[in-house]
This record gives structure tokens, C-alpha cells and sequence, in this order.
């Protein structure tokens, strides 16, 4: 889209157009892949701090770029903002311009790309594929995959543990162990998807009008809805009990089950949504609860 005349960059505006709140789930996710490494020996803080800050560009580039599309298809046009759903305001608003959010968002992707290339050269080629990934989920996620039935939530879970493994291969400097890790890292990676389908509720309604085929969308019903977060959050408690009952990692791990009530909570405010305004305090339910879980796995590996 072509600049307004006489549009001037609002550097305040692109600052926060920049620091989306799924930052912080790519932060913890990131410190627990470097975290568990540290079980297993001392780290390169050097390497492990570069490794977290790839992640985090990573998932600001897809968060520019989706926005970028967002704009342009005219779905941020329609939704309802809430602080955790309804897309970039700041595009609509006219605080940035779609041009300066698309070319911040290659901009942040070339910076993570050279920090992958990098890493991968210095500590180990297994992570060009997850750079690889980077890509695609850059590229893909926003044109392709919400489009693919059930697939939006999935792939951003694999993505966030993918987020994990590869600050895991960098600060342990290498592959080994890292099976055992899983049992930790996997349920912190889940927790991204997951909260992405809590946050897709409000705007179900304008993104299946533009053709977005989430969970959401496609359950239909809200009882439906709450039942397959449900399951997906008991899935993340199996796996640390999995991983605590065959002795891969040790039980203080299982202070994630904790978060078990906020579970319960938010499953039952998605069972009773009736309107964006009134779902918030679900949505900021769900942020505060994977924050904690994802604190308790950092205690966990480092205690």
C-alpha cells in the first residue's frame, strides 16, 4: 500500500508495534530450553543470550508480518481490539505505516537469519533446519497455514518448541540429552499454541468470513472449543508426568501442575464466552497462567 502524503514515521508507534506480547512466551520458552541445559553442565552465556535473542526475532518477524497481511486483507478493519486479540490497531490507526511494519518485518527476519547461520556454523548444523523453519513459519504462517484446516495451532506449538530445542542444542553445544529435555521442553512449547487458540475466540467470527480455518472456526461450538483446550493443556501435564514417572527428569518438575486451576478457569470462561469485552479477563487468565507455568519449569531446572 502506498504511504499517506506527508506521513511521518511514529517512532513511539513502531516501538510497539514491534514488542507484541507473544514476546514474552518466546523469552520464558527460550529459558527453559537454556535452563534444562544447564542440568546437564555449564552453558555459554554468550551463545545462549544470542540464541534467545534469534527466537525472539523470529517470532517478532512472523508477528510484523501477519500483521502486514492482516492489515491488507482488511481483517483488522472488522475485529474488535482487546489487549490480547483483534490484531494491529496501530496499522488501522494509521500510527504505522504497512510498508514500515512489512519492511521491519524482513528487516527483523534478515537479523535472526544471520544469528541462526551463525550459531549453526559455530555449535551445530542441526540448527539450519530449525533456521529453516524460521523461515517457513515467517513466509507461510500468515498466507498459508491459518488457512489450512486445524493447522494454525499445531504449528505454532511446534514452532515454540522448536523455539526451545534450539536455545537447548545451543546453550548444552549440542544434541545429546536433548530426548530427555523434550519431556520438559515440549509442554513449554505447547503453551504458545495453546494460548493462541484461547486469543482466536473473539475474532472467530471475521477470521472465518476471511477465509481462516483454525480450531475455532472449525469446532464450531464453544463447548467444543473448551473441551480441545482442555485436552491440550492436559496433554502438556502428561508429558511432565511422563517424564518425572520414567525417571527423565526429576519430580520438581511437577510444580506445572499447579497451573492446573487456572486451566480449569479459562476452560470455563470459553465455555460461557458471549462477547470480546467480556472474554479479557479469560484471555489475561490464560497469559498470567503460562507465564507461571513457564516461571515454575525455569525454577525447576534450575533449583
Amino acid at each position: 500500500m502506498a504511504e499517506r502524503p506527508g506521513h511521518r514515521p511514529d517512532f513511539a508507534a513502531y516501538v510497539k508495534e514491534f514488542f507484541e506480547a507473544s514476546l514474552l512466551l518466546s523469552l520464558l520458552t527460550s529459558l527453559v530450553g537454556v535452563a534444562v541445559a544447564a542440568v546437564g553442565g555449564p552453558v555459554k552465556p554468550g551463545y545462549a543470550a544470542l540464541s534467545v535473542l534469534g527466537t525472539i526475532l523470529v517470532q517478532a518477524s512472523v508477528n510484523l508480518v501477519n500483521d502486514y497481511f492482516d492489515f491488507s486483507s482488511g481483517i483488522d478493519q472488522e475485529t474488535v481490539k482487546t489487549p490480547f486479540s483483534g490484531g494491529s490497531k496501530l496499522l488501522v490507526s494509521g500510527r504505522v505505516s504497512p510498508r514500515g511494519v512489512l519492511t521491519l518485518g524482513l528487516a527483523t527476519a534478515a537479523a535472526a537469519a544471520g544469528i541462526g547461520i551463525y550459531l549453526a556454523l559455530v555449535v551445530s548444523l542441526y540448527l539450519f533446519l530449525l533456521a529453516a523453519f524460521g523461515g517457513i513459519a515467517i513466509i507461510l504462517y500468515s498466507r498459508v497455514i491459518v488457512r489450512v484446516p486445524m493447522a494454525a495451532e499445531p504449528f505454532v506449538m511446534l514452532s515454540f518448541i522448536l523455539e526451545g530445542i534450539g536455545c537447548y542444542i545451543v546453550a548444552h553445544g549440542g544434541v545429546s540429552g536433548l530426548a530427555l529435555a523434550a519431556f520438559v521442553i515440549v509442554p513449554a512449547g505447547m503453551l504458545g499454541g495453546i494460548t493462541l487458540l484461547v486469543n482466536e475466540v473473539p475474532d472467530t467470527p471475521v477470521d472465518a468470513k476471511h477465509g481462516r480455518r483454525h480450531a475455532v472456526v472449525l469446532l464450531g461450538t464453544m463447548r467444543k472449543v473448551s473441551g480441545y483446550y482442555l485436552a491440550l493443556m492436559a496433554t502438556t501435564y502428561v508429558v511432565l508426568l511422563a517424564g518425572v514417572f520414567t525417571g527423565a527428569i526429576p519430580p520438581r518438575f511437577l510444580t506445572g501442575l499447579l497451573t492446573l486451576p487456572i486451566a480449569l478457569y479459562v476452560a470455563l470462561g470459553i465455555l460461557r464466552y458471549s462477547g470480546p469485552q467480556g472474554y479479557e479477563r479469560t484471555m489475561a487468565t490464560q497469559a498470567g497462567g503460562v507465564v507461571l507455568y513457564l516461571g515454575l519449569l525455569v525454577a525447576g531446572a534450575m533449583l
